[in-house]
């Protein structure tokens, strides 16, 4: 067996020797089971793994949208966006309103924004109020509205209204 590894043929046998007997095959064991994960409480939303949701430069969206982790996006979007880390990427342009623990602009947001922490960087643009605890605006970035500091800037944020039946039709006929 070494002589493999020497480089040097094995010396021929003056005797033909029996073929080895192969040994029977098993079965590997079975896999070791994964603990069980806990059962998510009653009414609780299912979270997948760090999740990343992404909206493409080629996407526009009307309507309101919710992210219950980081989102990015760079498309156009006509409507409320919530989310807990926001990324707002070049060449997007937000008409809404945007709430989130930590927004990051790199494109355009027209509306007002409740966050946390709020980053304006150099090539993004705010038109509306962004009401903070934390802001930090790069030089070239654009900002026209007001600026307020507030200890829960989340806390002022309503949900998103919800369309109603028409009733007018049912209260014209009584």
């Amino acid at each position: 067996m070494l002589s493999n590894f020497k480089g040097k043929p094995d010396p021929a046998p003056a005797t033909p020797t029996p073929a080895p007997v192969k040994p029977a095959v098993t079965a590997a064991p079975p896999p070791a089971p994964r603990p069980a994960e806990p059962a998510p409480s009653p009414g609780a939303p299912a979270r997948p793994d760090t999740t990343i949701c992404s909206i493409g430069s080629g996407t526009s969206i009307v309507g309101n949208i919710t992210c219950d982790g980081p989102a990015q996006f760079y498309g156009h979007i006509e409507g409320e966006v919530r989310g807990s880390d926001l990324l707002i990427g070049e060449g997007a342009d937000i008409v809404g309103n945007v709430i989130a623990e930590e927004v990051t602009i790199r494109g355009r947001i027209k509306g007002t924004i409740r966050a946390v922490r709020v980053k304006l960087e150099a090539s993004g643009t705010v038109e509306g109020d962004i009401f903070h605890r934390s802001l930090s605006i790069q030089d070239s970035a654009l900002f026209e509205g007001s600026s307020r500091r507030v200890e829960n800037p989340l806390e002022g944020a309503r949900p998103a209204d919800k369309p109603r039946p028409q009733l007018a039709a049912a209260e014209g006929a009584a």
